[in-house]
C-alpha cells in the first residue's frame, strides 16, 4: 500500500471577510504523530493542496504565507476566491465559505523523492507508471502534462443546495459527476481573465504528482495541485485552468514533479488483536475462535433448534484462552413461527440485552451466530454511537440462505462502517476469518493479511460463461491477463462472479501470475462458488441487479463469452457509463471461440443504436470487440491516451 505524505483536510475556523476579490480566511491541521515526525524540521517543504471537488466547482483557495504551528496542529491563512467566471461561483461564495469548510490538506514534498527525468522515463517504460499520450520531459525532471481534448461545462447553473452537497456530503463527488459534463473539442480555448475544467488520463500506483506552475503563459493551474497513488486511476483526472492573461489561451499545459510515495506496512488486523506471526497462522486463528461460538453455542442458556448467539466481551483474547465471555445472552428464536419463514430472519421471543451491560467507551468485541437481524442491528447500532462495542464477529451470514446475504444485509454492512465498526466473519465455507472491508461505496471480505493490497489494486472485471473453455479458450484467456500484467504491472485485481468455467480459468491464471483474484458471488443452482478468491461478496438471488453495484470498484470491464446472465450485465455496465455512474473507460469484448464472430451481431445492434441517437456516440469508441487477446493493450493505451 503507497501513500501520500499529508494531513487530513483541514477546515476553516474563521472568515476574516473580503479583499477584493478574494474571502481571507483562516484553517486549522492536525498534524498526525507519524507525519509531525516526518516533516520536523522540514515545514518548508509542505505544499498545501486545495480540495479537488472545490477546484471543479471553480473555486480556487491558495495559501497567504507559511502555516503557524502549535505543537500537532498548525493554522493558515488562506484566500479563497470564485476563479472561473462562467461556472457562477461568486453568488455563492459568502455562504459556502463559512467555519467547519473543509478546503485541502498538508503534502509533505521532499526534493530527496523527487524523480529525475531518467528515473520517470525508465518508469513510463516498463508500465510502472502511466501517463498522458504527448507528454514531455525536460532535464529538469519535469513532467509536462497535456490535456485531453475536451472540457467539462454544468448541464445548468447550480444551486447554492446543490454547489454545498457537492462541498460537503461525503458523496459529493458523485453529485458532480452527474452535474459536470464533457464536451469534445478540437482545441482547448482558454479565455482571458477566465477558466475551465479538462482532463488527462494517468495511472499512479507507487508514486504522487505534484503539478508546478512554472510559467502560466500556457494557463495556471488552480491549487489542487497533488495526484495520489491509487486514487489516481482513470481517464478523468482533472485539471483545472485559468488565463490570468488578456490573450486568449489555446491547449493549456501544466508542468509536475513525480515523487515517490511513502510505503504503508500492514498492520495487524485481527478481531482478536493477537500477533500474527506467519500466514499460515490464520488457519489455527480459525479453529479457535471456531471453538469459542460452539462452546457459547453449547451453553445451557441457549435452547431451541436456530440459536441467535450475542456475546459481548472486553477481552476477546480471553476467549481463545478458553475462558467465559464478559457478557453473554442468548435468545431463543422460533424458526417455526410463519412470520419468521416469511421474513427470513427468526423472530426472537426474549429480548435479554448484553450490549445494555457494557459500559460506554468499553470497545467490546461482538459475536453473533447470524448475522445481525433488524432488532439486532438497532440495538449494535445504539450501542456503537456510544462505543460499547468497536467490532463484531458472525459465524453464519444467513439462516435459510446459507452463505448469502441480503440487500438489507449489505445495507447494514454500510451501517456498521459509517459507525466504525470493524466486522468479521468465521467463514465455515472457507474455514478462515475474514475482515469486510470497504473500496468506496463498495465492501467485500477478504484476510487481514490481504486487506490493504485489495484496496490498492487497479480491478478488472470479467464476465463470462460457466461453461468449460476449450483448450484455445484457455491459452487466449491466459493471453488476456499476461497482457494486462504487462501494461499495468502486477498491483491488479481480477474480479469475477465467482462460477466455474471462464471465471474460474481467470481466477486460476491470475493466482499463477501473482495477482489478486476477487469473486462476487451470487446464490444459484447451475454454480459451485470458487474456494480460492483473494476477496469476495455474497448475494442472494433477488439481489442480481443490486450485485452489479459491487462490480464499481473495477475500473475496466471485460466480457468473454457468455449467455443471457451476461447479456444482462453488460446492459447493466454500458448504462452505467452513459448514465455517468461509474466512468466512461475501455469496454472490451473478447471471442476466443475460433467460429463465427460471437459479438457481430451485438456490433450490429450498438452500432444501428448510435444511428438512431438512442446510445451516445462516444461510448461506441470505447468498446472493442475481437478474437486477438493482443490487441486488448493496444486499444486501452490508444483509448486511455497513455503515452
Amino acid at each position: 500500500m503507497y501513500a501520500t505524505p499529508e494531513t487530513d483536510d483541514g477546515w476553516l475556523t474563521k472568515v476574516h471577510g473580503h479583499e477584493g476579490d478574494a474571502l481571507v480566511v483562516e484553517a486549522h491541521f492536525n498534524l498526525p504523530r507519524r507525519f509531525h515526525d516526518l516533516v520536523r524540521g522540514r515545514e518548508s517543504e509542505l505544499v498545501f493542496a486545495a480540495r479537488s471537488r472545490l477546484a471543479r466547482l471553480g473555486i480556487n483557495i491558495t495559501p497567504l504565507g507559511d502555516p503557524v504551528f502549535n505543537g500537532r496542529s498548525c493554522d493558515l491563512r488562506l484566500a479563497v476566491v470564485a476563479a472561473i467566471h462562467a461556472y457562477g461561483m461568486a453568488e455563492h461564495l459568502d455562504r459556502l465559505v463559512v467555519p467547519g469548510l473543509a478546503v485541502g490538506r498538508l503534502v509533505f514534498c521532499p526534493q530527496d523523492t523527487r524523480l529525475s527525468s531518467t528515473e520517470i522515463h525508465g518508469l513510463i517504460r516498463d508500465n510502472q507508471l502511466q501517463v498522458p499520450t504527448g507528454f514531455s520531459l525536460d532535464a529538469h525532471g519535469y513532467l509536462i502534462l497535456r490535456p485531453q481534448q475536451q472540457v467539462f461545462r454544468f448541464r445548468k447553473p447550480l444551486t447554492f443546495d446543490e454547489v454545498t452537497a457537492v462541498a460537503n456530503h461525503a458523496d459529493g463527488k458523485e453529485l458532480l459527476n452527474r452535474l459536470q459534463v464533457r464536451t469534445a473539442v478540437d482545441n482547448i480555448e482558454l479565455a482571458p481573465m477566465d477558466g475551465l475544467v479538462t482532463a488527462c488520463s494517468m495511472f499512479l500506483h507507487r508514486h504522487y504528482v505534484v503539478l508546478q506552475n512554472l510559467d502560466d503563459s500556457l494557463g495556471f493551474h488552480l491549487q489542487a495541485t497533488v495526484l495520489d497513488p491509487v486514487s489516481t486511476r482513470g481517464t478523468n483526472v482533472y485539471l483545472e485552468f485559468i488565463n490570468r492573461s488578456d490573450q486568449l489561451i489555446v491547449n493549456p499545459t501544466v508542468a509536475a514533479t513525480v515523487h515517490e510515495a511513502t510505503r504503508l506496512e500492514p498492520e495487524h488486523r485481527y478481531w482478536y488483536g493477537g500477533p500474527r506471526a506467519q500466514p499460515s497462522a490464520a488457519e489455527p486463528e480459525y479453529r479457535a475462535l471456531l471453538q469459542v461460538f460452539d462452546r457459547l453455542e453449547a451453553s445451557p442458556l441457549m435452547t431451541g433448534d436456530c440459536h441467535r448467539l450475542m456475546a459481548a466481551t472486553t477481552d476477546p483474547a480471553a476467549l481463545l484462552r478458553g475462558a467465559a465471555p464478559d457478557l453473554l445472552c442468548a435468545r431463543e428464536d422460533n424458526p417455526g413461527s410463519p412470520r419468521a419463514a416469511a421474513e427470513h430472519y427468526p423472530v426472537p421471543t426474549e429480548s435479554a440485552a448484553p450490549l445494555d451491560q457494557l459500559p460506554d467507551g468499553a470497545a467490546a468485541t461482538l459475536l453473533l451466530g447470524y448475522f445481525p437481524n433488524l432488532i439486532e442491528h438497532t440495538e449494535i447500532c445504539a450501542a456503537a454511537l456510544r462505543r460499547k462495542i468497536a467490532r463484531l464477529c458472525f459465524r453464519r451470514p444467513s439462516f435459510e440462505h446459507g452463505v448469502f446475504l441480503s440487500d438489507r444485509d449489505h445495507g447494514r454492512l454500510a451501517d456498521y462502517e459509517g459507525l466504525g465498526l470493524e466486522v468479521y466473519w468465521c467463514n465455515e465455507a472457507r474455514t478462515h476469518v475474514v475482515r469486510h472491508a470497504f473500496r468506496g461505496l463498495r465492501g467485500y471480505f477478504t484476510t487481514p493479511d490481504k486487506l490493504d493490497r485489495f484496496r490498492s489494486a487497479l480491478v478488472f472485471a470479467i464476465y463470462g460463461s460457466i461453461k468449460p473453455l476449450s483448450d484455445q479458450e484457455i491459452t487466449h484467456t491466459e493471453r488476456l491477463i499476461e497482457n494486462l500484467q504487462g501494461l499495468f504491472g502486477n498491483d491488479i485485481g481480477i474480479l469475477t462472479g465467482g462460477g466455474p468455467g471462464s471465471m474460474q480459468q481467470v481466477t486460476n491464471t491470475a493466482h499463477r501470475l501473482g495477482l489478486m483474484a476477487g469473486s462476487s458471488f451470487i446464490e444459484t443452482m447451475d454454480q459451485e462458488t470458487n474456494k480460492t478468491a483473494d476477496f469476495y461478496q455474497t448475494f442472494q438471488a433477488r439481489s442480481r441487479q443490486s450485485r452489479q453495484r459491487w462490480f464499481e470498484i473495477a475500473s475496466f470491464h471485460i466480457f468473454l463469452i457468455g449467455g443471457v446472465g451476461t447479456l444482462e450485465e453488460i446492459g447493466l455496465t454500458l448504462t452505467d457509463m452513459k448514465l455517468g455512474v461509474i466512468e466512461a473507460s475501455p469496454v472490451v469484448f473478447l471471442d476466443s471461440s475460433g467460429g463465427d464472430f460471437y459479438w457481430e451481431g451485438l456490433k450490429t445492434q450498438l452500432t444501428r443504436m448510435v444511428r438512431a441517437g438512442r446510445t451516445p456516440g462516444w461510448l461506441l469508441d470505447n468498446i472493442l470487440m475481437t478474437s486477438d487477446p493482443d490487441e486488448v493493450p493496444r486499444f486501452y493505451k490508444k483509448t486511455l491516451r497513455l503515452g
